[in-house]
Order: C-alpha cells, then sequence, then structure tokens
C-alpha cells in the first residue's frame, strides 16, 4: 500500500491511500498526518497474523478483531464492492467511505463495539467485515451487520465472520442481534437464521427488522472458537 500526505482544502491535512476515492484520515498537522501514514504502512506489513479459517470450498482466510490501523484496507476494500453490494449493506446508493465513517469503523472498545475482520493470508488484503454494535437502551442487544467484498461471496466468509462475531458479543453479555436488512436481502436473512430463532420486529417500506436470539451455548465448537481468537492462537477450524 502507498500513502501520500496532502493538505485539505478546509485546513489540515489528508493521508491518501493509492487508487482509493476518498482520503484515509484528517489531521490537524503535517506531522500528525505523516505519524497517521506512518502507522498505516506498519499496520500493512503487519497483516499476516489472526486465526486461520477453512472456508467451504477449501479456500483460507484470517480473522482478527478491527484496528485503527485498518482504516487504509476498508478504503481499499471498499473499491472491491459492487454497486449492488454498497445498496445492500447501506440499504440506499453510497458512492464512498467518509474519514468520519473510517474512523467509526475502526476506533472501536471491543465491548460495547466490536469488529472481526477477515483478511487474503498471502496479501494482507481486506475481505469482509461483521460487526456488532450495542444498543444503550438494550444493554442485552446489539445491532450487527457483515459485509463480504463481491469476489468472496458464496463461499462461506459471511457466516463464518457472523458466528465468530455472534461468540465475542455473548462474551460480552449480548444475548441479541438486531439487524435492519432490505426485504430482499434473502442471503442476509439466512446468515442470521443460522445463528438462532429470527423474530421479525418491524417493516418500513422495503426494509425489515429483525431479532435474532443468539444460542452459542449450545455449541462446543463455537465456544472453543471463541476462546482460541480470544487469546490470540491462531488455529485451523
Amino acid at each position: 500500500m502507498r500513502f501520500s500526505v496532502e493538505p485539505s482544502p478546509a485546513g489540515g491535512y489528508f493521508v491518501r491511500l493509492q487508487g482509493a476515492d476518498a482520503p484515509v484520515s484528517r489531521h490537524d498537522t503535517e506531522e500528525e498526518a505523516e505519524a497517521a501514514a506512518a502507522a498505516y504502512r506498519r499496520g500493512a506489513e503487519d497483516n499476516r497474523t489472526g486465526e486461520l479459517v477453512a472456508l467451504r470450498d477449501g479456500g483460507e482466510v484470517l480473522v482478527r478483531p478491527v484496528e485503527p490501523e485498518d482504516k487504509p484496507l476498508f478504503a481499499a476494500g471498499w473499491e472491491r464492492f459492487g454497486r449492488e453490494s454498497r445498496y445492500m449493506r447501506f440499504m440506499g446508493a453510497k458512492p464512498r467511505l467518509t474519514t468520519s465513517e473510517l474512523a467509526f469503523f475502526t476506533e472501536i472498545d471491543h465491548v460495547d463495539h466490536e469488529a472481526l475482520g477477515a483478511l487474503d493470508p498471502e496479501s494482507g488484503d481486506g475481505l469482509g467485515v461483521a460487526r456488532y454494535l450495542r444498543d444503550t437502551d438494550r444493554p442485552h442487544a446489539a445491532e450487527a451487520a457483515v459485509a463480504v467484498i463481491d469476489a468472496m461471496q458464496g463461499r462461506g466468509l459471511g457466516g463464518a465472520l457472523l458466528r465468530r462475531l455472534c461468540l465475542r458479543a455473548a462474551d460480552n453479555g449480548i444475548r441479541v442481534f438486531t439487524a435492519g436488512l432490505l426485504t430482499t436481502n434473502h442471503s442476509m436473512l439466512r446468515l442470521f437464521e443460522k445463528l438462532g430463532q429470527v423474530t421479525v420486529t418491524g417493516r418500513s417500506g422495503p426494509e425489515t427488522y429483525i431479532d435474532v436470539e443468539l444460542q452459542v451455548a449450545d455449541s462446543p465448537t463455537m465456544e472453543l472458537a471463541l476462546r482460541s481468537a480470544a487469546t490470540g492462537h491462531v488455529r485451523r477450524t
């Protein structure tokens, strides 16, 4: 990955990733921007660790928690989502990610807001991410979502990420996932149905809202995967 630092028209400095339309982050001073670019370079060089997960077609990915230095992975990965995938994920047209959104997606506490990313073991490129955000009014519940680049869809990656996210959520006291989906997004609904009992809680135009009762306690294999990921051990599953 190649980065550059340039002045922002509104003041401050942008860090840009070569090949991405939008800047990765904005900083008040050039020194801060250069330090961020250096951190992104180091992060890109260290994208080879995590839980090694076998997909149903025999391929493998690395899964690990998202960190602030992963902003370039999100910016680069965004370019690998087709228009329909973006529409399905955000339930509307969205041409690019903003620096504020990149910060929100990566600067997380891993308790009330968790995100697990999948990487290519060879290139270190980002392939997909699953996240939850705890509901402040219902602390036992969290909104969940998953996104997988077009080239990796249909290989079981979304399900693998959601199962691990489910376990992380349970470890942090979350027992229900909520989600808002386009009614036509049948593949995402099937993924949630594999996690537990799905209840439709409402509909609004083309959108359907659901609750998913998580049932991780019934799966020793999933529990073992959680403990492995939580301790940083790399294992094949």
